[in-house]
């Protein structure tokens, strides 16, 4: 009884503090658009951090990860370099993001394509890419929650009722306090994620019989277990190479990462950036242990994504796996509440203002924004019930929608023949192309992505080539550029 008690406080302390952090948020927040989307583009660089690091690690990367170690074995260390990726895009993209966001007002990866490109029929693409993977990565983070509720309560708690409460919580403290809140929330998530993803991997690695052992069993059964080698040595290679560039392109071109740029205070934040990114990488030792260490204990199992949870709740104390699923949902909750957060400010900005009412007030806008993350988490809510899937499948296909968006974006920052035709010819093959190659292929989305992305390449950069009518883009593209380069001056 006493157990049983003291763990369902944990639960309540676990739900409780956000809602706290969520009305902080509200009492320093003023009834301003801009503060509620990018709190005024005034975010130093520990709350930064927080988010950017919150949002980065998700239940794809803690029960998704692991569970593609049991299935796939070293694959999965490429996390380490889409870590050291995802730092070099914030100093080659981000910064050039911010400082144009910052001298140009933009509130959303589409405000970055409409300044530049000025085609219309360009911002509905964009708009739309967002919006759709968004929307799928965002049913990653609540499919997990799910699976992970439905485990510990043996049933007891629904999908319908388990989705509820999870967008319940969510939209109290984003209403609240919008981006402030979740900055503020992330960093308590984050400290949570770091501890539940190292100890997890530290007790599944000691509970099958310490590193030695069972990196020797992995290789006495299959030696694919821990090296690309072994009879598909080209495929895993090259699934290596595919994961290592479209999750972290695919993640920074999310618009939850385009709001985070906008918001930065200040551009020294995006040389401090990468190095805290980089550090953070050492949570990738738990993920290796635990999915190693389950690998080493189960032969065979219908639910990888599961195991981790089963294995601890029949294994571990109480306390240790009530810790372990709290640390789960806050690698949740701080990617879910960026994506309800960044598709509200689409919506708000890219649909309502630009195509419903452009002179509406800013009091109402904010009310606008308020309500879009109702309509958000209802939206995701039906979809999760209607199309439950994989976690990493799910994951993957999301992340290869957005990468395509880093053509039009390099292109825009570094190429002055870039033109809005090549770049709507280049999304479309590419988008295209991937759509088409997902449907015939059963293969990992990754490939898929990779082959929309080189398709996606060379129409943009024929489709510029050829189009006449690019002088004003090649004006305004030089002039920010140059503009950019002599910001210190």
């Amino acid at each position: 009884m006493i157990t049983s008690a003291v763990m369902v406080l944990l639960i309540c302390v676990f739900v409780f503090i956000p809602l706290l952090l969520g009305e902080i948020a509200r009492n320093r927040s003023t009834q301003r658009i801009s503060n509620f989307l990018l709190q005024d583009r005034k975010m130093s660089i520990v709350p930064l951090f927080a988010t950017v690091f919150g949002t980065w690690i998700s239940v794809f990367a803690f029960v998704g990860g692991i569970g593609y170690f049991y299935n796939d074995g070293p694959i999965y260390l490429t996390s380490i370099g889409w870590d050291a990726l995802f730092a070099v895009l914030f100093i080659i993209v981000g910064k050039r993001i911010w400082y144009y966001g910052k001298h140009n007002n933009y509130f959303t990866p589409t405000d970055f394509f409409d300044d530049i490109y000025g085609s219309k029929f360009l911002n509905g693409i964009v708009t739309t890419i967002t919006i759709i993977c968004t929307m799928i990565y965002l049913q990653v983070q609540i499919v997990g929650g799910l699976m992970v509720m439905q485990i510990a309560t043996n049933g007891v708690v629904s999908i319908y009722m388990g989705a509820f409460i999870i967008f319940t919580i969510l939209v109290i403290y984003l209403w609240a306090g919008g981006i402030r809140a979740v900055a503020l929330t992330d960093a308590f998530y984050g400290i949570l994620i770091v501890v539940a993803i190292l100890a997890s991997g530290f007790f599944i690695m000691k509970l099958a019989g310490g590193h030695e052992y069972v990196f020797n069993n992995l290789i006495n059964k299959n030696i694919a277990n821990v090296s690309l080698g072994g009879e598909r040595t080209f495929a895993r290679t090259t699934q290596w190479l595919a994961l290592f560039l479209i999750v972290p392109i695919g993640a920074f071109m999310g618009p939850q990462m385009w709001l985070r740029n906008y918001a930065s205070s200040k551009e020294r934040n995006f040389d401090i950036m990468p190095l805290l990114i980089c550090l953070s990488s050492i949570i990738c030792i738990g993920t290796l242990f635990a999915g190693s260490g389950c690998a080493s204990l189960v032969d065979h199992t219908e639910n990888a994504e599961a195991l981790l949870i089963e294995i601890i709740m029949h294994k571990a104390n109480p306390y240790f796996y009530v810790f372990v699923l709290i640390g789960i949902y806050a690698a949740i909750f701080s990617t879910a509440n960026s994506q309800v957060h960044a598709l509200s400010a689409i919506y708000t900005m890219d649909i309502h203002k630009r195509y419903i009412n452009d002179k509406i007030p800013e009091q109402k806008l904010l009310r606008v924004a308020k309500f879009a993350v109702i309509a958000v988490s209802a939206a995701s809510y039906l979809l999760v019930i209607l199309v439950p899937q994989s976690i990493m499948d799910l994951a993957v296909i999301a992340l290869g929608g957005t990468a395509q968006l880093i053509v039009p974006v390099i292109g825009a920052l570094y190429w002055k023949r870039s033109s809005p035709i090549g770049a709507i010819i280049g999304l479309l093959s590419g988008e295209g192309i991937y759509l088409l190659s997902i449907y015939f292929n059963s293969g990992d989305a990754s490939y898929c992505a990779i082959l929309a992305l080189g398709i996606n390449i060379l129409c943009f950069i024929s489709g510029s080539i050829t189009d006449i009518r690019r002088i004003k883009v090649y004006s305004k593209i030089t002039s920010y550029a140059n503009n950019y380069k002599m910001r210190n001056e």
